[in-house]
């Protein structure tokens, strides 16, 4: 199946676990940066990934293969809806080495939006892509997101509006997936 890890940076508190998968990190998020950012996005570096990375707190995971020996991707969560005491949900964001996807996506898709409800007691996940990204349209499809709409001329892509299309999961969609597909 696969193996999920914290990927922990807390400078502030001098707590960082499993930072031998950091320049994994790096060199993934660097490699599929067009579909992750928008042309407003900070500078791509070192230090700016880190700083999300950080931010996350530990809602930012590595993903190795079944094996658990081999660095897969990473997902992370962010914009946060909830307080201190109950997280409503949370904005996905995810990015694999190519062999791993497909197939093995879907598992992890699977297995991590078990994790979401089930254990972070998450109401609703979200989702946001470019339009030219139609192979996280299939995964999200596949997992049981509904499109909510698309955002017309949301951001600046490459010099040029670009649309953003929103999709979300809630936890009553996902049990009914379940029963049914």
């Amino acid at each position: 199946m696969c193996k999920f890890l914290n990927l922990i940076i807390d400078r502030a508190h001098s707590r960082f676990e499993n930072t031998e998968y950091l320049s994994n990190v790096i060199f993934l998020y660097m490699r599929y940066a067009r579909f992750l950012n928008d042309d407003y996005a900070p500078e791509i570096n070192y230090s700016n990934i880190i700083a999300k990375i950080e931010s996350c707190g530990s809602l930012f995971f590595i993903v190795l293969d079944s094996s658990g020996s081999d660095f897969a991707g990473f997902i992370y969560i962010d914009n946060l809806i909830g307080n201190s005491e109950i997280l409503h949900g949370g904005e996905i964001t995810a990015c694999f080495e190519k062999k791993y996807w497909g197939k093995f996506t879907k598992c992890v898709a699977d297995k991590f939006f078990d994790y979401c409800f089930n254990i972070l007691k998450f109401k609703k996940i979200k989702a946001q892509i470019y339009p030219f990204n139609s192979r996280v349209r299939a995964l999200l499809k596949y997992s049981g997101f509904k499109k909510d709409g698309i955002l017309r001329g949301e951001t600046v892509k490459n010099g040029e509006l670009s649309d953003v299309e929103v999709y979300s999961l809630l936890n009553s969609d996902r049990k009914f997936v379940r029963l049914t597909g």
